[in-house]
């Protein structure tokens, strides 16, 4: 017995260091490296013409602890120091991209990074820059630039013909480490949405799709309207994120896992009008990819004549051109003194860009008076909220699917249920909303009323259509606290002599 669980603890012992430390060729990482940071830089160099506005002590930053209450722990630097470290962030991000003192270069963007996200919670601190300040710290103790870098060429050309053919290797704990992140966060996003109702009848998604929080999304707003979609695609995120950490290592589990998860960061480009998060997540799936994966790629390409010497044409060009640097500059010190002129570059940058006008004939640039329509608006007391300002939309159908109206129809039959359906904006006060049920000339035929109290973002009036009503045209009328909303239009048609007498209008 004793031996028996010796033996299963030495197996468990085995198999947590084959995973951690089993040696491989870090292509993974590498590949990390090259596309993680470029998308990191995207909003980060569009915000170096604001650093003064944004991160300075000119400006007006926001620090991540202020929001929570636990003041300003992170020093606000001047202007000119600002600038000249955030252009030395950029440019260590870059030196990361390429491989050319791979670890230096990221021992520094890392911290810097996380410094100016932390600095500007407002915009610049996202989802997206947490993640990527994760993974630049692994990329930064990890061996990302041992392949496909500046270093490796520099390296392989150093040593001549006592450079070997093969890759070098290394534990691939840093690889493991990526994975396990992203296992992590859609276990806790899944968790997350396990406890939001919202979610699973879709209210949240299409609240999502309809705005323009992010940027534009026209397949958004269009299939915000399929309640259907929104509530499977609900379901089948959840089970995607819930199983994503049990399928990822597995041999097929991990296609399916890693196609789904790039399938649905790239439709939220469309769908919420995200752009840098999706390519944030997908770039780290690279991570998934090991050593085998690699070879099966090439051979892959290489059996349909692929130039894949293309790829790597920048990194062989930059890599010649330090290669050229005289003989007496080490490596270090050139890259130390392409750090110093970047800094030196980045603060005289503020000071030409000036974006305040200190330097201009005329002053500094004037405040912009306030529209005093605004000014008032904004210093009294808000304007109460029209009635139907509280209601997002209302629709009839036939189908109901987990409490969400399913379907749109606005032809029914005798013995059909018209199903009608209102989703309210929260937050909302508790509301008394009726159905009316209105003929071609507008006289009554049936009303139902119930309460929608404040923690319900929408309520049902099914009605079992009868021989109460006679074919034609008929409203179906939404009011609240005695004001019209909304109506729709609907059509019955059939033989009202084959139902018995109608019931009365049910309401949920």
């Amino acid at each position: 017995m004793t031996s028996t669980a010796g033996s299963q603890r030495q197996a468990l012992i085995s198999g947590l260091k084959g995973f951690f430390f089993d040696e491989q060729v870090p292509y993974g990482t590498a590949l990390v490296r090259m596309f993680l940071p470029a998308v990191a830089l995207i909003p980060m160099t569009r915000r170096f013409f604001r650093v003064r506005e944004i991160f300075s002590s000119d400006g007006a930053p926001q620090q991540l602890a202020e929001l929570f209450g636990h003041g300003t722990p992170l020093p606000e630097l001047s202007p000119v120091l600002a600038s000249a470290l955030y252009g030395l962030m950029l440019f260590a991000m870059v030196c990361g991209i390429f491989g050319f003192r791979t670890r230096m270069s990221f021992l520094i963007a890392t911290p810097l990074y996380i410094y100016f996200n932390m600095l500007d919670a407002v915009g610049t601190m996202t989802k997206y820059s947490v993640i990527a300040s994760h993974v630049l710290l692994i990329l930064a103790v990890s061996n990302c630039g041992a392949v496909w870098s500046i270093d490796a060429i520099l390296r392989k050309w150093r040593e001549g013909d006592a450079a070997t053919a093969i890759p070098p290797r290394f534990p691939v704990w840093p690889a493991r480490l990526l994975q396990l992140l992203f296992c992590f966060i859609y276990f806790g996003a899944a968790i997350t949405k396990i406890q939001t109702p919202e979610f699973f009848s879709g209210e949240q998604m299409r609240y999502w799709m309809f705005s323009n929080w992010n940027y534009p999304n026209p397949l958004g707003e269009t299939l915000a309207t399929w309640t259907s979609v929104l509530l499977i695609s609900g379901y089948i995120t959840v089970v995607w994120e819930i199983t994503f950490p049990f399928l990822a290592w597995r041999p097929i589990g991990r296609y399916f896992a890693l196609g789904i998860g790039a399938i649905f960061h790239f439709l939220t480009i469309f769908q919420l009008g995200l752009l840098i998060f999706p390519f944030i997540c997908t770039a780290c799936y690279l991570a998934f990819l090991m050593e085998k994966d690699i070879v099966a790629i090439r051979q892959f390409l290489r059996a349909r004549k692929f130039p894949t010497s293309v790829i790597g044409v920048p990194r062989f060009a930059v890599a010649r051109l330090i290669q050229a640097r005289p003989a007496a500059i080490p490596l270090p010190a050139l890259w130390l003194s392409l750090a110093m002129i970047v800094l030196v570059l980045s603060a005289e940058a503020d000071y030409r860009l000036d974006v305040y006008g200190i330097r201009r004939n005329h002053g500094p640039l004037p405040l912009k008076k306030m529209d005093a329509t605004v000014a008032r608006t904004l210093i009294n007391s808000q304007r109460p909220l029209r009635e139907k300002d509280k209601f997002f939309s209302f629709d009839i159908g036939s189908m109901m699917m987990a409490g969400q109206l399913a379907n749109r129809k606005t032809e029914f039959s005798y013995g059909d249920v018209v199903i009608a359906q209102c989703n309210i904006n929260p937050p909302h006060e508790d509301l008394w909303v009726e159905c009316v049920i209105e003929d071609d000339q507008n006289r009554i035929i049936d009303v139902a009323g119930q309460f929608v109290t404040r923690d319900q973002l929408y309520s049902s009036f099914p009605y079992q259509t009868g021989n109460k009503l006679v074919p034609g045209n008929y409203w179906v009328v939404l009011k609240s606290s005695g004001q019209e909303i909304s109506r729709r239009q609907f059509t019955l048609s059939g033989d009202p002599e084959s139902l018995p007498a109608m019931g009365q209008m049910l309401s949920n």
